[in-house]
């Protein structure tokens, strides 16, 4: 596996910023042009209500449908392309040879000083999505927080240890930065595959 950071090469993407990296099998190198589609979407972190997004790292693990070889994008929280004050995150876009796919796993990791979380779902998700050739495959949105407790002794906020990541939508957001970092796509079908049902927790642990 060969870990590519988010840069613009022509027209073949692996990436979008420095927040975010990809790795993908060597073997993809050699994808002809013409049978290449964009897969996008967005990780994110929130501090909506009770939860803190600090410190987070979120890896989304992918395969494509029959193969063994592991595609893993991971958001490490350092950068943002939107921030509304209590949600912030980056959207990816990878060049994929056409093909079915599926999201298997998921796996997130924080510490704040205090607490650690680290978890890593079953390798069994089943999240599948198609990337066509000359096509953008958006895939929606997951988000990640430490929720957070309060000591009823000392009137406090701390970090409970418990996270979890949602998945939701955020087409239109998603879709304009990505034309916006990529005009010369602009005019390419922008094809919406819903994974599950929106505000659904893809994943949740308790810390050790």
């Amino acid at each position: 596996m060969r870990v590519l950071f988010f840069l613009f090469t022509s027209i073949l993407l692996v990436g979008c910023s420095s927040g975010i990296s990809v790795s993908l099998p060597e073997k993809f190198e050699d994808t002809p042009e013409f049978s290449t589609g964009y897969l996008t979407g967005s990780l994110s972190t929130t501090t909506d209500g009770p939860s803190s997004g600090e410190g987070i790292v979120t890896t989304l693990y992918i395969r494509q449908t029959g193969d063994d070889d592991i595609i893993t994008l991971i958001y490490d929280n350092s950068d943002y392309d939107f921030n509304t004050g209590f949600l912030k995150g980056q959207i990816f876009a990878v060049p994929l040879p056409a093909g079915d796919y599926e999201l298997f796993c998921i796996g997130f990791k924080g510490d704040n000083g205090n607490k650690t979380i680290h978890s890593k779902s079953n390798d069994n998700l089943g999240l599948t999505f198609t990337i066509r050739s000359g096509n953008v495959t958006y895939i929606g949105q997951f988000v990640t927080s430490s929720l957070i407790a309060k000591s009823k002794l000392w009137n406090q906020e701390y970090p409970s240890g418990y996270g979890v990541v949602t998945y939701n939508d955020a087409n239109e957001r998603d879709k304009a930065l990505f034309f916006d970092q990529y005009p010369e796509l602009l005019g390419i079908n922008f094809n919406h595959q819903k994974l599950a049902e929106r505000n659904s927790q893809v994943l949740s642990a308790k810390t050790n």
